[in-house]
């Protein structure tokens, strides 16, 4: 008899697992508990893996998340910048910003935190996702999580002290040439 619910009993066992590395990652990433745990969950997923919301039609991926995530970052950003070079004009403080949250350095960022181990998407296609901004894209969506889940407040300390003080040598990418 316990054969016949082994099959089940396994699959609530894989994904509480799979839920489990899922919490315990986005604690170590955040340094605190998530909240919900779904926020974080879309975040890492990829459209390759969407899949159809039967209520809507819309397929549930990552994307809305990143679009937050990318305004949000650019905006603490932007307020960073302004404070830290108040004699600066608006020609500068737009470059550097853009030198800091251009997709090859969310990538860069993105890969070292380790989101890139996170990110769901369909393996057949990683060779050419993985040279795209998946995961810089993936970032921005755990930003948009991030601020879904905890507020404005803890996400512009993250974003401040985890990434930007963190993986950004300030002084290097304002002296640094395009």
């Amino acid at each position: 008899m316990s054969s016949v619910f082994e099959p089940l009993t396994n699959l609530f066992k894989r994904s509480s697992d799979k839920e489990r590395k899922l919490r315990k990652a986005v604690e170590t990433l955040l340094g605190s508990k998530p909240s919900n745990l779904n926020v974080y969950r879309l975040a890492f997923m990829h459209t390759s893996v969407s899949k159809s919301n039967t209520h809507n039609g819309f397929r549930d991926s990552n994307e809305r998340l990143e679009y937050l995530g990318d305004a949000v970052l650019g905006m603490v950003v932007a307020e960073y910048l302004f404070k830290k070079y108040p004699y600066k004009d608006e020609g500068f403080l737009t470059e550097i910003r853009s030198r800091i949250v251009n997709r090859e350095s969310l990538n860069q960022v993105a890969r070292k935190i380790g989101v890139d181990k996170l990110v769901e998407f369909d393996s057949q296609r990683r060779t050419v996702l993985s040279r795209t901004s998946m995961y810089g894209d993936a970032l921005e969506a755990f930003v948009g999580a991030i601020y879904l889940d905890k507020g404005f407040d803890f996400t512009r300390k993250f974003i401040l002290k985890r990434l930007l003080s963190n993986h950004f040598d300030i002084d290097s990418v304002v002296q640094s040439k395009i």
